[in-house]
């Protein structure tokens, strides 16, 4: 693994990078286990009470399955034991502007792109589709198997998280929200000079990304690879909730609170805090 002022200064710069050899192949076999095994009892029920896994198969039309966090231990474990030692750290030193940042657990999800009918998860940056004020968050994405190229890496646009916030989308058909009135973000973002960079990664790499990152994933054009990828996201400071069109439907449904309020509760419990 690189060290932590050159992982910081890489993100700064870029918002995204990526940390080699940061977790154990074994670590990741037990996820992957695990998940198999879940979706096979995993319903589209959304609990009100603790966090939940959201399972997302990239094939446009199909449904999203949802598990509790507490099903999936070798995650729950994964996030808490590995990732924040690691990103409290990181955030402390990527954002010394927040007087007291915190890791506030947002949304795990488990993203799956069956070979050949996968498609394009397009264009979008992940604030614009959570209704917090402030709303600065990070997200770690890793792999539970290779992601080559052919198999659809993420893809980023290095710079673009110094753009600020952008209007939300279809992800698969890249159409507005209704009561979107926001600036989009361009169908191809080197036309705004920014730099378009793939990021191919082995089961032992992960992604951290700002979330006013400008960011998309391939489809899966290999022949017989699931390419299975997990996003982990963290608010870092606290925040209200500020509704808005479009926003946040699994996350609006475990909250019970009125605008402007701050999101305390159970489903989206603090981690870490400064």
């Amino acid at each position: 693994m690189q060290n932590l002022t050159s992982i910081v200064e890489t993100y700064n710069k870029n918002g995204i990078v990526k940390v080699r050899d940061f977790f154990d192949p074994k670590e990741i076999s037990l996820c992957k286990d695990q998940y198999n095994e879940v979706c096979k009892t995993a319903s589209d029920e959304i609990s009100r009470d603790e966090p939940i896994v959201v399972l997302w198969t990239h094939v446009q039309g199909a449904s999203k399955k949802i598990a509790k966090l507490s099903e999936l231990p070798s995650f729950d474990k994964l996030i808490k034991q590995k990732l924040i030692p690691f990103l409290s750290d990181f955030v402390a030193n990527s954002y010394p502007s927040i007087n007291s940042p915190r890791l506030q657990l947002l949304e795990t999800i488990v993203f799956n792109k069956p070979p050949q009918i996968s498609n394009t998860l397009n264009w979008h940056q992940d604030v614009s589709y959570f209704p917090l004020q402030p709303n600065n968050q990070i997200a770690i994405w890793f792999p539970l198997s290779v992601v080559t190229e052919e198999i659809g890496p993420m893809v980023y646009a290095h710079g673009s998280h110094k753009l600020g916030i952008r209007g939300s989308t279809n992800l698969h058909t890249r159409s507005p929200f209704d009561g979107e009135d926001r600036e989009l973000i361009p169908e191809d973002p080197r036309t705004a000079g920014l730099q378009v960079v793939s990021y191919p990664c082995d089961v032992t790499d992960m992604l951290i990304h700002d979330g006013y990152t400008w960011h998309y994933s391939k489809p899966n054009i290999s022949t017989d690879c699931q390419r299975m990828g997990v996003s982990v996201r963290f608010i870092i400071e606290a925040a209200c909730f500020d509704p808005r069109p479009g926003q946040g439907a699994a996350f609006t449904k475990q909250i019970d609170v009125q605008k402007g309020e701050e999101i305390r509760s159970s489903c989206f419990p603090i981690l870490w805090e400064q």
